[in-house]
């Protein structure tokens, strides 16, 4: 038991720090993508010249917040997903399969941060730089397998999270929530009125009738 609960406090810490990390590094990015592009912007329009660098470090800017952005949406269980088989289970079937495929995804990003690691060196020992600033690649593409690696890692504790716990979780700390849909409902043509029940509509009828 002392175990397990050091081992949920130390998963509880770890996802803390990841989403401090992810919040700092995309708002980061965001603000400095958006005063360079103003400062581009005034630049070309008061003295008819901008920065030549802004391409190289929007490209390096868009990297950065794609890769740590896959990192946040697995956080947060916001990521797309094609499910319309996943609905249609319930129960324990719907949680079996949601483990079956966070910890698939979780497999497939740990490689993909491997090929990553691997395309980093070759990038090293090939010496390329951005073109402007002279900046080596393998540093603008080190987010790369970072954020591959983190967004596997959340897909990892996920999968923990639900091995471990009654309720169904789309991410470590978000819950699977479905709202019931209620088949019978029809739609009520009066503007800002709410759908009714079939069945209520039909015994409402018969009371007027009776009435009359």
């Amino acid at each position: 038991m002392k175990v397990g609960k050091l081992i949920i406090r130390s998963l509880e810490q770890l996802d803390w720090l990841i989403g401090k990390l992810e919040n700092v590094i995309l708002i980061t990015a965001v603000l400095s993508m958006a005063l360079l592009n103003i400062g581009n912007v005034l630049g070309h329009n008061l003295f008819g010249k901008g920065f030549t660098f802004s391409d190289e470090i929007n490209q390096a800017l868009l990297v950065i917040i794609t890769f740590v952005g896959v990192a946040k949406g697995a956080r947060h269980g916001r990521n797309i997903r094609m499910s319309a088989m996943y609905d249609q289970f319930k129960g324990p079937w719907r949680k079996g399969l949601n483990i079956i495929i966070t910890t698939g995804s979780a497999v497939v990003l740990f490689y993909l941060a491997y090929l990553a690691v691997l395309y980093e060196v070759q990038l090293r020992d090939i010496g390329q730089t951005t073109p402007a600033l002279g900046i080596p690649l393998w540093l603008i593409y080190l987010v790369v397998p970072f954020g591959l690696f983190i967004a596997a890692l959340q897909y990892s504790m996920t999968t923990l999270r639900n091995l471990t716990a009654k309720a169904l979780y789309r991410s470590y700390h978000e819950l699977e929530v479905y709202e019931e849909v209620d088949l019978n409902a029809v739609e009520d043509p009066a503007e800002g009125r709410p759908p009714q029940d079939k069945t209520n509509k039909n015994k409402t009828d018969h009371n007027q009738k009776d009435r009359n």
